[in-house]
């Protein structure tokens, strides 16, 4: 599938016409402080090498994202945003506090040959919250009042390509479009995973728990992975679907965080695919600020890693794929003693020469923390999207550059 959208949708070379008025969607959004600082600039730093090769083609760039969503912490201007793009951009990337009013259209009239805008946050924008019928998203006052203004769209946005909202799938189908850098790298990716045919092992953690409980049970439905090694709270749902709550402390955990009722469909999940899905044997618990580790049978305080044998089987079991998707930590990334797991196998991956792809900023932050983020095959900017999209296929921003695809270039390359 990943390889047909590669070879139908336009890559951003078709847009970079000198002096054409050119709109990318980037998704920007970050982790916020509670001074309003961004707390992780990753997707700022890929984002900017899109824009800047569009500026240096000279393309007239005007740049749109959006940061959290209303009545949350995190909904903030992107003003700060703008100075990371500068910073890794290396040149002058002009502000305006306004989306589609009369100060953003001037602005984007205003700009000269190789100049870049950034919009504030398009979720300032009542309309950019619905999604509807990718149809319906061209008649929006956001694409209505945009739209006239540029030649071509170039979507980045890979970590907001599951969203059917008017800035990711209106703009395609009224302009030209094309994938930015970002997306392209994470289709190539996706079809890496897709060509090798099973021969990919997923490395599943983290704290949300109904969507990838959810995920792992239409992956290997799919056989997309031929193992999956568990561990975060995904780890004590699955320890607990396939022993019982072997200690209080166990069922009191998975209580605690509201998952009791998610241990039957984990069970349900091993039933058929227990041969695939790797569950800890031991694990790390927190004894007054101390790491012990324990096996899962004599849990007694709270879980905040998976144990060294465990690390061992899920290695050994790493050496018989290709592939390695590592989708959320196995610990408490907050603490560097509860990282220990995640750490060690990421790390064991990479000395194997796997094709290592690593999503979420969790996993992201640690990969840097540890050296190897360069060497990895791919980090991608979606994070659990980036699983979805494997999954399903079928994101609505990819069917959107489809339709611009055939609507404005014919379907051909």
């Amino acid at each position: 599938m990943f390889e047909r959208y590669l070879a139908k949708l336009k890559d951003i070379r078709y847009c970079a016409e000198k002096g054409a008025r050119v709109l990318v969607r980037i998704d920007i959004n970050s982790p916020i402080g509670r001074r309003g600082e961004v707390l992780d600039d990753f997707r700022i730093q890929r984002h900017s090498k899109t824009l800047r090769w569009l500026a240096e083609q000279g393309a007239r760039v005007v740049a749109m994202s959006h940061q959290g969503r209303p009545g949350q912490d995190d909904f903030t201007s992107l003003e700060k945003h703008r100075d990371l793009l500068e910073k890794y951009m290396g040149m002058e990337v002009k502000f305006v506090d306004d989306v589609m009013g009369p100060a953003a259209r001037e602005a984007i009239k205003s700009l000269a040959p190789g100049e870049v805008l950034l919009l504030d946050n398009t979720r300032f924008i009542s309309e950019e919250i619905i999604e509807r019928k990718l149809e319906l998203q061209t008649e929006t006052h956001l694409v209505k009042k945009l739209a006239p203004l540029f030649n071509y769209f170039v979507f980045d946005g890979f970590a907001v390509a599951h969203r059917a909202q008017p800035s990711v799938v209106g703009f395609p189908q009224v302009l030209p479009s094309c994938m930015g850098m970002v997306l392209e790298d994470e289709l190539r990716a996706l079809a890496e995973i897709e060509k090798a045919g099973g021969s990919a092992v997923l490395v599943a953690g983290g704290a949300k728990i109904p969507e990838t409980l959810r995920l792992v049970g239409e992956a290997l439905e799919k056989k997309l992975f031929g193992k999956v090694l568990t561990g975060g709270l995904l780890g004590l749902v699955f320890i607990a679907a396939r022993h019982g709550f072997v200690t209080p402390a166990l069922k009191s955990t998975l209580e605690s965080y509201g998952l009791l009722s998610y241990v039957d469909q984990a069970r349900r999940i091993m039933e058929k695919w227990g041969s695939c899905i790797e569950i800890p044997v031991d694990v790390a618990i927190d004894i007054e600020g101390e790491r012990i580790e324990v096996d899962v049978f004599s849990i007694s305080g709270e879980v905040k890693d998976v144990g060294s044998s465990s690390v061992r089987a899920f290695a050994d079991a790493l050496r018989a794929f290709d592939v390695a998707v590592f989708t959320g930590p196995l610990g408490y990334i907050e603490s560097e003693a509860f990282t220990k797991a995640s750490a060690a196998l990421l790390d064991e991956a990479v000395e194997l020469n796997k094709k290592v792809i690593i999503g979420g900023g969790h996993t992201v932050a640690l990969a840097r923390r540890i050296g190897v983020l360069e060497r990895v095959f791919h980090a991608s900017t979606g994070g659990r999207a980036f699983l979805e999209a494997l999954v399903y296929g079928d994101l609505p921003a990819l069917r959107a550059l489809e339709i611009s695809a055939e609507k404005f270039w014919g379907g051909d390359r």
